[in-house]
C-alpha cells in the first residue's frame, strides 16, 4: 500500500502574508512538495513568486499548479481532484503537498473535499495554518481599510452564494491548527499580546500563536513539533458552501513609471475606485528585475524581484501587467479607465 502523503492548507485574508510565508517555509524546509495555488485571475503572479523558491524552473511544469477560479471548492471534481492526482504522478517522491487558498476563499469545504473517496487514500490533511495581518488586527479588522470593503461588498445587495468578511475572516480562524501574525516587526509586545488575546476569545482559544516577521518563523512548529490537531472535527462535519463572489480582470500596457511615480500615481487612482486586491508587475527600461505589485485595498507594496522567462513582457521593454480584482466589473472597469487617464494611455495591449 502506497504512503498517504500529509496535506498543508495556508489560509488567510486577503493580504495577510500567505505568500510571503509559503515563499519562507519552501526555501528553508529542505523538503519536496507539491503546490497547488489557488487564485484569482488569469496570471498567475502568485505562482511565479514561489517557483524558484521551490527549486522549479521553467520547464518544470508539474511542481506548481495554479488554479486560477477563485474558489476550489467550487470545482472539486473538475479542477481540484485531477490537480492533487497530477502532482502525486508527476512527483512520486514528494514529501507534502501544499495548498495556498484565495484571500477570499473559506477553507471548510476544501478540508471536506480532501476526504473525497477519490483522493483520501493517497492523502491526508495534516495541518491548517491561519495568517493574519498583525499591523491591521490592530485596529481590530483582518485588512486596513475592512469597513470600505464591507460597505462596498453590501452595496452589491449579493444574497446567494455569498458569505460576509466577518464570517469569512472567523472560519479561516476557527479550522486553523496554527495561528501566524504577519507584520509583526511593527507590533510592540503588548500590541502582539492584544491581538493575541482577540483571536483566543473571539475565535479560537486553543492554538499556538506566532509571530512572524516578513515569513520567517521557527519551522519545528510545521513539522516537528505534535501540535494538538483542531482541523480533524471539520473534515466530516456538513457545512453550507457560501463564499464571498469576486471578479477579476487584467490590463497590459506597453508603458510604464518608475516606482515612486507608480506608487503616487497608483495611489489616486485608488482613492476615486473600489478595488480590493492588485498583483502585477512593471518592467521599467534599463533596470534588471521587474517591480512586482501588491496591492490590497488602498495599502500598496512593491519591490524588484526577479519574473519567469514565460511570462507577458512588453514589446517596447517598458510596460506594465496588472491583475484586478473586486466585487464587481463596473470597478474594475472604472479602475482600468483612470489608469489610462492617469498614466495617458491610449490603447491596452491584449
Amino acid at each position: 500500500m502506497n504512503k498517504r502523503i500529509p496535506v498543508i492548507v495556508i489560509s488567510g485574508f486577503l493580504g495577510s502574508g500567505k505568500t510571503t510565508f509559503l515563499r519562507y517555509l519552501l526555501r528553508e524546509s529542505n523538503k519536496k512538495f507539491g503546490l497547488i495555488i489557488n487564485e484569482f485571475g488569469d496570471v498567475g503572479i502568485d505562482g511565479d513568486l514561489v517557483k524558484s523558491c521551490n527549486g522549479c524552473d521553467d520547464s518544470d511544469e508539474g511542481c506548481i499548479i495554479e488554479l486560477n477560479n477563485g474558489c476550489l471548492c467550487c470545482t472539486v471534481q473538475d479542477d481540484f481532484i485531477p490537480s492533487i492526482k497530477s502532482l502525486l504522478n508527476f512527483n512520486p517522491d514528494i514529501e507534502a503537498i501544499i495548498i495556498e487558498t484565495s484571500g477570499l476563499a473559506l477553507p471548510l469545504p476544501l478540508i471536506q473535499a480532501l476526504n473525497w473517496p477519490e483522493i483520501r487514500t493517497s492523502i491526508y490533511l495534516d495541518l491548517v495554518i491561519g495568517i493574519v495581518n498583525g499591523e491591521s488586527m490592530l485596529k481590530g479588522s483582518p485588512i486596513n481599510d475592512l469597513n470600505e470593503i464591507t460597505n462596498q461588498y453590501d452595496e452589491l445587495n449579493k444574497i446567494d452564494h455569498n458569505a460576509s468578511i466577518d464570517e469569512l475572516f472567523e472560519e479561516q480562524l476557527e479550522v486553523s491548527d496554527i495561528v501566524l501574525i504577519s507584520r509583526a516587526d511593527v507590533l510592540n509586545e503588548k500590541e502582539f499580546k492584544s491581538i493575541k488575546n482577540i483571536i483566543k476569545e473571539k475565535f479560537n482559544s486553543s492554538v499556538p500563536i506566532l509571530k512572524s516577521l516578513n515569513g520567517k518563523i521557527d519551522l519545528k512548529y510545521i513539522f516537528d513539533i505534535d501540535l494538538k490537531k483542531n482541523n480533524k472535527k471539520f473534515i466530516s462535519e456538513e457545512h453550507d458552501h457560501n463564499h464571498v463572489e469576486l471578479v477579476s480582470d487584467l490590463v497590459k500596457l506597453n508603458y510604464f513609471l518608475e516606482k515612486k511615480e507608480f506608487e503616487k500615481e497608483i495611489a489616486n487612482v485608488l482613492s476615486e475606485t473600489n478595488i480590493l486586491r492588485i498583483k502585477g508587475r512593471i518592467w521599467i527600461p534599463n533596470k534588471s528585475l521587474p517591480l512586482q505589485i501588491q496591492i490590497v485595498g488602498k495599502k500598496i507594496n512593491t519591490w524588484y524581484e526577479e519574473a519567469p522567462l514565460n511570462c507577458w513582457r512588453p514589446i517596447d521593454s517598458g510596460g506594465l501587467e496588472l491583475v484586478i480584482i473586486s466585487f464587481d466589473i463596473e470597478s474594475i472597469n472604472k479602475f482600468i479607465k483612470k489608469i489610462k487617464e492617469k498614466f495617458k494611455v491610449l490603447n491596452v495591449h491584449k
